[in-house]
């Protein structure tokens, strides 16, 4: 009979400890997914990948961020767009004045890291609607010719479908795609390759 009265006054205190246990747990659980952001959210955490064809490439948009240029940013601020007029394409220091987009290969998706580049020549056309541009599109040696037209022609496009939601008018832009017709370089590379595969921004009288 003592020991079960011992028992029953040790029962209270026994439930009360599990319960902190377990809130302790929970809290425990919860600080651990603050930290944490699923790659179906968005922010700083989301997955990006390549627009137009060519599908996802599923590139973290931590990793590209300011990388306007393989290897180059401007001056060192990703959110450097100077100011938007036409005196802006001819500044080396204007994101304005970079004008080439490179593309994986076989590919005519738009890389995360030139989207900025993209819309600030969007923006600017948008700025001046006298303004027109040519997209000249090219691929590396590789494939057909017949082929590697149309790749180069649906990059262009790629690019300019891109300009068009930023507020760019389809009649200031011409689009083009030479193939494999007018390389950059001449190796036979990897690095050649890469190099061929892109387009190039083109301004009349600019």
């Amino acid at each position: 009979m003592k020991n079960i009265k011992i028992r029953l006054m040790l029962l209270p205190l026994l439930l009360s400890t599990l319960a902190l246990g377990a809130c302790s747990q929970n809290a425990k659980q919860d600080d651990k997914n603050a930290g944490t952001v699923t790659s179906s959210q968005g922010g700083d955490g989301t997955k990006s990948g390549t627009i137009g064809a060519g599908g996802a490439s599923g590139v973290n948009s931590n990793s590209t961020r300011g990388d306007y240029l393989p290897n180059q940013n401007v001056n060192n601020d990703p959110n450097n767009t100077n100011d938007l007029t036409l005196s802006g394409l001819n500044d080396p220091s204007n994101l304005l004045s970079k004008r080439v987009i490179y593309f994986d290969y076989n590919k005519a998706g738009i890389r995360p890291e030139y989207m900025i580049l993209i819309n600030t020549h969007a923006k600017l056309a948008a700025k001046y609607p006298q303004l027109k541009m040519r997209l000249e599109g090219h691929a590396d040696e590789r494939g057909s010719r017949e082929y590697n037209v149309a790749l180069s022609e649906q990059r262009s496009q790629s690019v300019k479908r891109l300009m068009g939601i930023q507020g760019a008018r389809s009649g200031q832009i011409k689009t083009i795609g030479y193939g494999e017709e007018v390389p950059i370089v001449t190796g036979h590379d990897k690095d050649s390759w890469q190099q061929n595969r892109r387009v190039e921004i083109k301004y009349d009288n600019y």
